[in-house]
């Protein structure tokens, strides 16, 4: 498509074309010349793999099959749901894996010696987990995550603040006695939002990097549908926590001006060719609940990232703006990511589409021995043209009914056909094990075509172990591209906009903040220091029984490392022992299992209670040696005379010292034992 094309175009995602009228507004035509390419490459490199992936997993034949057009409308058409069954077991998988710990994710410190950086990690931990578990469907959005990923090839989803205020009029009574309003706001909404966003509702540019589409593209466009009302509510309303701006106003007929023909045939395919939800039948006159689409542009200008809203990519509705001034981090807000690899290509495969051509050859065999057992059963006759024959009779082929020919012998013919043979079955075997060994599915088919493996308890999980691998490839691919990334701009988010006082002291409670580091406030420089983030999954997650077994098996290998270790002070890093240990089994680091730098508060209290004991015998002994000296300086007469009483004080001396030293430790003692008893 020329530059003359695109700016005088528009092509809507399947739709007609209608002519845009030209305007002089530069950044309204950079947006528009950025939408139209990069739809009419998506339109002819990946829509139609997308909708055939999307059918595969809905169990319906591609577009374009043989089984779609109508001389096979009287043949077997069935579809094998092989490519939804891999799916589904990828997602129980992934449910394993990523919600079998309480705890989603862990936050560490990037300086472990920083006590700010310590504390703000433990309460940006619970602060994640407790919006993770409330707020935001985690769940839900993982795995519909996952599901994407595997159907289309990717996965793409929003991050924002989600906060909203109404406000409230108050009566508040004068001296006078009369009353006067007063309008107060009332928060109605105020959380993180993770939006899982169809990959048709994103365009970027076809040459993005493979490894970061999203921050190397130099624009970044996301649709998104809205109700007329939303759209007039913006337009008198900004966002006074994030500095979302006010949109600017456009009138009825400018809005009408700019609804288009919303047909998509990526939605289409996903809908199952249902009516078109985005206004199916759009009325002339505007409703409140008219869908318009609205583009948030990201757009790279001179080195500078710039952010601004368009109606279609006809009106402006806001000023750009340098996307520090709205999203504080300067990153933009839209994290796509994959679980399948594959170099240089910017819309990788999906398993649904890995799987495809074996998908149909499974389809094409089990329908060729319906089709037969169909022929064998109900028999095919070939008759006279022209013959006096029941024509609707050999076609109903009822049981014990009657067919009237004038000459039987000469008239009709019956056709005989083989029944079908074992070599047909024994293909399918081999094109599930073909499939299931592709997508990482561990099904029985894999069992029956491996008879040797499955006849012990060492191939079986021979079986299972290179299965569980490829499907934990998949996870894994899924939780670094797109799973990490989300939650680290879900934990950025947080260190800015938290403010529910209720969230923050839960929190801190949970954290023990006033306990382990003696913080009593939550504050903005608490919040706002540098942290790592982790997903608790590992190597070995899809197995609870292979899970379990890894764990303990760190856990020991620690433990006896550690005995090695006390009887060889100053030799072995325990530390950095335990890391590689834990990285082994397929934790990133053991570092939320051990407690290398806490200590137990009452074993704290007890070592202290020993060291002011010891310091207060210290004391007591310098001032018996001090009395000591003094009497060595008396003169010899002196000395003599009152060597009796000097006896006696230093023989009291030295008891009350002792007394001293016994009413210290028994306590600490008795503690100590008794701790030692309990444990």
């Amino acid at each position: 498509m020329s530059s003359q094309q695109i700016n005088n175009t528009f092509e809507g995602a399947g739709g007609p074309q209608r002519e845009v009228s030209p305007n002089k507004d530069e950044w309204l035509d950079m947006a528009q010349e950025a939408f139209l390419t990069s739809t009419s490459y998506v339109d002819n490199n990946y829509r139609r793999k997308w909708e055939d992936g999307i059918k595969h997993f809905q169990s319906e034949h591609a577009t374009g099959s043989k089984y779609t057009k109508s001389q096979y409308m009287y043949r077997s058409k069935i579809f094998r749901p092989k490519t939804r069954s891999a799916i589904r077991n990828n997602e129980a998988a992934c449910a394993s894996a990523f919600f079998s710990n309480q705890d989603v994710v862990a936050i560490e410190p990037e300086d472990p010696n920083n006590p700010a950086q310590e504390a703000s990690a433990a309460i940006v931990e619970e602060l994640l987990n407790y919006r993770l578990q409330k707020t935001i469907p985690w769940f839900l959005t993982v795995i519909g995550g996952f599901q994407d990923a595997q159907k289309v090839g990717v996965v793409c989803s929003y991050q924002y603040w989600d906060y909203q205020e109404i406000i409230e009029t108050f009566e508040m009574p004068l001296p006078d006695g009369t009353t006067r309003d007063v309008k107060v706001p009332k928060v109605v909404k105020d959380e993180p939002v993770i939006e899982l966003m169809p990959v048709e509702n994103v365009r970027i540019h076809p040459a993005a990097n493979w490894i970061d589409p999203v921050g190397s593209s130099p624009y970044l466009i996301r649709m998104v549908p809205m109700h007329v009302q939303d759209v007039r509510a913006r337009m008198e309303n900004e966002d006074p926590k994030t500095g979302q701006p006010k949109w600017k106003t456009l009138s009825d007929e400018q809005i009408t001006a700019a609804r288009r023909n919303t047909y998509d045939s990526t939605r289409q395919a996903r809908e199952g060719r249902r009516e078109e939800k985005y206004d199916p039948e759009a009325t002339p006159v505007l409703s409140d609940y008219d869908t318009v689409w609205c583009h948030e542009n990201f757009m790279m200008h001179e080195g500078v990232d710039y952010v601004f809203w368009t109606l279609g990519v006809e009106h402006r509705l806001t000023d750009p703006k340098p996307i520090e001034e709205v999203y504080w981090t300067g990153e933009r807000p839209v994290v796509i990511g994959n679980c399948i690899i594959e170099t240089h290509k910017l819309y990788p495969s999906s398993v649904s589409e890995i799987g495809s051509n074996l998908q149909k050859e499974i389809n094409e065999n089990v329908n060729q021995r319906m089709d037969n057992v169909k022929l064998v059963m109900n028999k095919r006759f070939v008759t006279r043209r022209g013959a006096n024959v029941d024509l609707a009779s050999l076609v109903r082929n009822v049981p014990g009914g009657v067919t009237q020919a004038d000459d039987i012998a000469g008239d009709i013919r019956e056709l005989e056909f083989n029944d079908v043979t074992g070599s047909s079955f024994q293909e399918q075997d081999r094109l599930n094990a073909d499939y299931d060994g592709l997508v990482g599915t561990f099904s029985a088919s894999s069992i029956n075509t491996n008879r040797k493996l499955n006849e012990t308890v060492g191939g079986m999980n021979m079986l299972r172990g290179a299965t569980n691998s490829l499907v934990e490839f998949l996870i894994r691919m899924f939780s670094e591209t797109w799973v990490e990334p989300v939650l680290r701009q879900l934990t950025k988010m947080e260190q800015k906009y938290e403010t529910d006082m209720v969230v923050l002291s839960m929190a801190a409670g949970k954290a023990q903040l006033l306990q382990r580091y003696g913080i009593d406030q939550v504050t903005d420089e608490l919040l706002n220091q540098e942290l790592t983030l982790s997903v608790n999954v590992g190597t070995g997650a899809t197995d609870p029984v292979q899970k379990m077994q890894q764990f303990m098996m760190g856990i020991q290998s620690v433990t006896q490392v550690a005995q090695v270790a006390a009887t060889l002070p100053g030799v072995f890093d325990i530390a950095e022992i335990s890391k590689e240990i834990f990285g082994r089994i397929g934790y990133k680091d053991g570092a939320r299992f051990l407690l290398f730098d806490e200590q137990d508060p009452v074993q704290a209290q007890l070592q202290q209670q020993i060291q002011q004991a010891a310091q207060q015998i210290a004391q007591l002994q310098a001032a018996l040696n001090e009395k000591q000296s003094d009497r060595q300086l008396k003169v010899v007469d002196t000395q003599m005379k009152e060597q009796g009483q000097d006896r006696r004080k230093g023989a009291e001396l030295e008891t009350r010292l002792m007394e001293k030293r016994m009413d210290l430790l028994n306590p600490v003692s008795g503690e100590l034992e008794a701790r030692r008893q309990a444990g």
